[in-house]
């Protein structure tokens, strides 16, 4: 019975915060001041209250960013966006095919999420125009370098393209690392919670929504990395490779290699 009273709570929830999101639209247009007030004040209220009803917990490590941030992290399930959104006045930067995902999509449009086409070129001068645009009225940018979500036993690879951004622009880049866990008992979060290979969305959330409680922790790094070497500004791919080597190092993996062999 677990599973269908949350949906019926996430339902009850989302419909009126969404619906003043509908509304608050126009005046944001109108006097675009307000967006800084309103936009993570509905989304903040959103995630948290999500997070509450899935029964997940989250514990933050370390010092969230702030302002015009440029984040990056690891990504292991369509909860990350919660996680993240309810501890950070941020907006996604994300692969253009998710704006046409059923329920997924709806809810990155309706969070500000802004979408990049990453087999068009001419669409990343795009992007950084929105991105730059954005920075400039307050909230920050996150980023998922790795492209896809995983099962968490490791970090895959950065996409260094994503980093054109914070390369242009001169911004350093912040770093967070996601971990989840379930309590004895539950089947493992590399299971129930992380996203990843071809599981289909709707009979994994169903299956998640089962779960009693998550503990969700993200950790973020102390110190940026910077967009200027010894040698003068780094490019994407320096950039790319220094933010895994930092996420490296706060990462907790959420499967062992005893659960993988």
């Amino acid at each position: 019975m677990l599973a269908p009273l949350r949906l019926f709570l996430l339902v009850v929830a989302t419909a009126p915060l969404f619906a003043c999101w509908l509304l608050a639209v126009p005046l944001m247009l109108l006097v675009p001041a307000t967006e800084s007030v309103l936009q993570p004040m509905l989304v903040g209220t959103w995630a948290r209250v999500t997070l509450w009803i899935m029964g997940v917990r989250v514990t933050v490590v370390g010092e969230p960013p702030s302002g015009g941030f440029f984040l990056v992290a690891n990504h292991l399930s369509y909860i990350d966006i919660p996680v993240l959104l309810g501890r950070l006045n941020g907006r996604f930067l994300a692969k253009s095919e998710i704006a046409s995902w059923p329920v997924l999509g709806i809810l990155a449009r309706a969070t500000g999420t802004l979408f990049i086409d990453r087999s068009r070129k001419r669409d990343l001068t795009r992007a950084i125009d929105e991105v730059t645009a954005l920075l400039q009225r307050g909230p920050g940018v996150i980023v998922f370098p790795e492209a896809t979500s995983t099962d968490g036993a490791e970090l895959h690879g950065f996409k260094p393209s994503l980093f054109e951004v914070p390369s242009r622009l001169g911004l350093d880049v912040r770093c967070a690392a996601l971990h989840y866990a379930n309590p004895p008992g539950e089947r493992p979060a590399w299971e129930s919670v992380c996203w990843w290979g071809d599981a289909e969305f709707a009979p994994h959330f169903w299956d998640f929504l089962q779960l009693r409680r998550t503990d969700a922790t993200v950790t973020f790094a102390p110190e940026p990395v910077r967009h200027l070497g010894a040698e003068g500004p780094l490019d994407r791919k320096a950039l790319a490779e220094g933010s895994r080597a930092v996420i490296e190092s706060i990462f907790t993996p959420s499967r062992s290699a005893a659960e993988r062999a």
